[in-house]
């Protein structure tokens, strides 16, 4: 009996059995929480890219414009919608802007672990949309109950259950442009009420001219002045810079809409110099063998020869309607009229019929070229100008190749004088910022050289070189794009929303 009873208390068969049922409770105990941890992680992590989506969405919008908090909570509520799993309400869920509160901010405190403060928020979304620079999204709390049973432990089956919650703060760090002309033009619109995004889309607008006139001086800032931007932000960006980063098919600097910096005043025959190099044209600092400053690859432009008995490409004078040789040459003209109020915004009408004589175009050359109705243009019905020099261009190669045919004068398209011109069909074109001038009239003149705010970004395309004989010195373009996705895609990619996540 003493033998068994020995034999039995050093028998160790089985204790791992004892062991696991006495920790089994634990071990079971631990799984649960670690799925629930996974659970939670999961809603946790499905809340806040919802909340992230959202702030992106409406930071978006929040440009400086009046109207900034409207499209932003339109962005909000139509743009996005996400999904997530695991709460109380059931097995998947769509998160819509229902499901979230939001609160615009002007600004931020100086720490990320600082709570916002009261002069961060704009309570009235009105007036204050403006200043609106971030919006912060917070989701509403929504229910996830454990599988541990936390009431065995408390007592409490209130114990089992809890809220998940997250927020998001984005914010619009302004509209980052880079290769841009370092020009600025007064809103030819402001004050009139019309949208900046909807003046190309408008057919109102549609091919209509632009006197761009170098603004200056008290009161000289209106609709349609222009003047200059010193992209780089530090003092000594003198006019040589100025001229060359006109000049040049690719500019080096990028510009911020939340500011940009003004150089009024400059020297108009440099930035003539500088523009007219995309004509062939060169003079001053611009010279003919430089690959920086190419033509565009169609430069035609209603010009003759100075000696047509020694013909040089680099030596041409502009043909007017006053010269006996009018019906030879023809440029793009300018529209047959202006507005009456700043004599800015043309009509959009001009002599179309005596562009196609003067050059030699015949009905048969531009049979592909008709508007969306499938009619022939003519003077009562004429093609936006530059839709008409990208017809000309895409006949480059052909066997009715519109650039290379001479004009009733010998005039072409055709770059002589540059060696290299450009293969880019937006050569021809320059890019603006877009600034309220009556607005910020005190900062333009000088008072205190504060970076002003970028209303949008536009494209112009050059119809005709910049002279004191036909164009009086001011620049003559057409508008194209004003911003966005609208209009004829000159400025799709070009501006990119600087919008990022800071909490």
């Amino acid at each position: 009996m003493l033998r068994t009873i020995r034999a039995f208390w050093h028998d160790q068969r089985g204790i791992a059995l004892i062991l696991v049922s006495i920790m089994l409770p634990a071990i079971i105990g631990f799984s649960l929480l670690t799925i629930d941890m996974s659970r939670a992680n999961n809603l946790h992590n499905d809340l806040q890219k919802g909340a992230d989506a959202f702030a992106l969405a409406g930071a978006a919008e929040l440009d400086g414009n009046p109207d900034a908090i409207i499209r932003s909570d339109r962005a909000i509520a139509n743009l996005i919608d996400n999904t997530y799993k695991f709460s109380n309400v059931g097995p998947i869920q769509t998160l819509t802007n229902a499901g979230i509160t939001r609160r615009y901010l002007r600004s931020l405190p100086p720490n990320d672990t600082d709570a916002i403060r009261v002069e961060d928020v704009i309570t009235d979304e009105v007036g204050g949309a403006g200043e609106a620079e971030f919006v912060e999204v917070t989701v509403n709390p929504t229910g996830f109950s454990a599988i541990f049973p936390a009431s065995f432990l408390t007592g409490s089956t209130a114990d089992n259950s809890f809220n998940v919650r997250a927020t998001s703060v984005a914010g619009f760090a302004g509209v980052v442009v880079c290769d841009m002309t370092p020009l600025f033009i007064c809103n030819p619109f402001e004050g009139s009420g019309i949208p900046l995004h909807q003046v190309v889309s408008d057919q109102n607008f549609y091919r209509k001219g632009i006197k761009l006139v170098q603004g200056g001086g008290a009161g000289a800032w209106g609709p349609g002045n222009f003047g200059f931007l010193n992209p780089t932000g530090v003092p000594g960006y003198g006019a040589g810079d100025l001229a060359d980063d006109i000049a040049q098919a690719d500019t080096p600097e990028c510009i911020n809409s939340r500011g940009v910096n003004m150089r009024t005043g400059g020297p108009q025959p440099a930035v003539r110099d500088a523009i007219n190099v995309r004509f062939d044209i060169y003079g001053g600092q611009m010279h003919s063998n430089d690959p920086l400053i190419p033509p565009a690859p169609n430069v035609r432009k209603g010009y003759k020869y100075k000696n047509s008995k020694n013909p040089n490409a680099c030596n041409m004078d502009p043909v007017t309607s006053s010269d006996a040789e009018w019906p030879n040459y023809r440029h793009m003209t300018q529209d047959t009229a202006y507005d009456s109020t700043y004599d800015r915004i043309g009509n959009g009408m001009w002599d179309y019929e005596g562009y196609m004589a003067a050059n030699g175009f015949t009905t048969a050359d531009m049979a592909d070229f008709v508007d969306s109705e499938g009619n022939a243009y003519s003077n009562a019905n004429p093609p936006s100008r530059y839709d008409l020099y990208k017809y000309e261009l895409s006949t480059r190669g052909t066997g009715n190749d519109l650039v290379a045919s001479p004009s009733l004068g010998g005039e072409t398209g055709a770059a002589a004088c540059h060696a290299n011109p450009s293969t880019d069909p937006d050569r021809r074109l320059i890019y603006g910022a877009i600034i309220n001038c009556i607005e910020h009239e005190e900062d333009l003149n000088g008072a205190s050289g504060d970076p002003i705010p970028a209303v949008g970004f536009a494209s112009f395309f050059l119809t005709e070189p910049v002279d004191n004989v036909r164009t009086n010195g001011d620049i003559l373009a057409e508008i194209v794009d004003i911003d966005g996705i609208e209009g004829r895609g000159t400025m799709v990619g070009f501006a990119k929303d600087n919008v990022q996540l800071y909490r």
